[in-house]
């Protein structure tokens, strides 16, 4: 938890940023302020170039640690609209952040803010950790929506239809742009699905973050390195998952760029398997960018299958 003195210091040095800095004029374009690099990509695949859209959490971090600087507060103070992932990803941050800002127009229950649980409900998280069944789930929310494409066009529409009404001028644009989106999704969603159809069989995960992008693929969840989030796994809980990975014929580790791989190497060394860094971002911009993130994911696991 952030001290007091740590607070204080960050709102000096945001009041001194304001005081040196030009605020933004009227007329300029709508600023749209995401917390995660995925979400941003969706806002600037509707917006494209009417809008100005900034991510929070770069490509490669972890999304549940947040470290928040002078520069995200200035940035959040000038929002017209903050879209944030929901079901209580960012909850250990967030908050902070927006009553730093001093935007009213982002808080919760406001137009300006839009968040995934505003237009979607979110699935739990598998537990039950045996070597025949994964069909027990925790009363957790997963809040990985994004890494299901299906997930993201819902998402997109709604977020659409936010952007048209804090800017009705460009909302035929939006309109536009986000069909094209989601023609674009649902064009792809074939060939990803052949390619892992060819690809994977049962997959152990280090963390809860694909299972929607499993669901989506149609592909088996044989269980989690960590037992339940945030803690590490025991020996007899290791030695499970390897009884899991011969007996369901594993063949790969899937493991965050964030998190722990050494744990994971352990036990695809034990059970001579893989073990691949699966990203749950990558660079690019609006609908490519997106896209793209799926793409780099499908090839990675087709090429580390085979």
């Amino acid at each position: 938890m952030r001290s007091k003195q740590s607070t204080t210091g960050l709102v000096a040095a945001f009041i001194i940023w304001m005081c040196i800095t030009p605020s933004a004029h009227a007329g300029s374009k709508p600023v749209i302020i995401a917390t995660m690099p995925a979400l941003a990509q969706i806002a600037e695949a509707i917006g494209g170039i009417d809008v100005e859209v900034q991510s929070l959490v770069l490509v490669g971090q972890n999304p549940n640690i947040f470290f928040i600087r002078p520069s995200h507060i200035r940035n959040l103070s000038r929002a017209d609209l903050l879209f944030s992932v929901g079901f209580g990803l960012e909850s250990s941050w967030l908050s902070t952040l927006i009553h730093l800002s001093k935007n009213p127009k982002v808080t919760p229950g406001m137009q300006g803010y839009f968040s995934g649980d505003d237009a979607i409900e979110a699935i739990g998280v598998p537990r039950g950790m045996t070597s025949d069944t994964m069909e027990q789930w925790s009363s957790d929310t997963n809040p990985y929506w994004w890494l299901d494409p299906e997930l993201g066009i819902k998402v997109a529409l709604a977020l659409a239809i936010r952007m048209s009404e804090i800017d009705p001028v460009n909302a035929e644009r939006y309109q536009q742009r986000v069909d094209a989106f989601v023609t674009a999704i649902r064009g792809a969603l074939p060939r990803w699905r052949d390619y892992m159809d060819l690809h994977t069989g049962a997959i152990i995960t280090y963390h809860s973050t694909y299972v929607y992008f499993m669901k989506s693929m149609n592909i088996e969840l044989a269980g989690f390195v960590e037992p339940k989030s945030g803690i590490e796994p025991s020996t007899r809980h290791l030695d499970n998952l390897v009884d899991i990975i011969r007996q369901k014929k594993v063949k790969l580790i899937w493991v965050e760029p964030y998190n722990s791989k050494a744990i994971a190497q352990r036990i695809a060394d034990a059970a001579g398997i893989r073990l691949m860094v699966l990203p749950d971002s990558v660079a690019g911009f609006g609908a490519k960018g997106y896209i793209g993130m799926f793409d780099r994911m499908i090839e990675r696991i087709a090429r580390w299958s085979q």
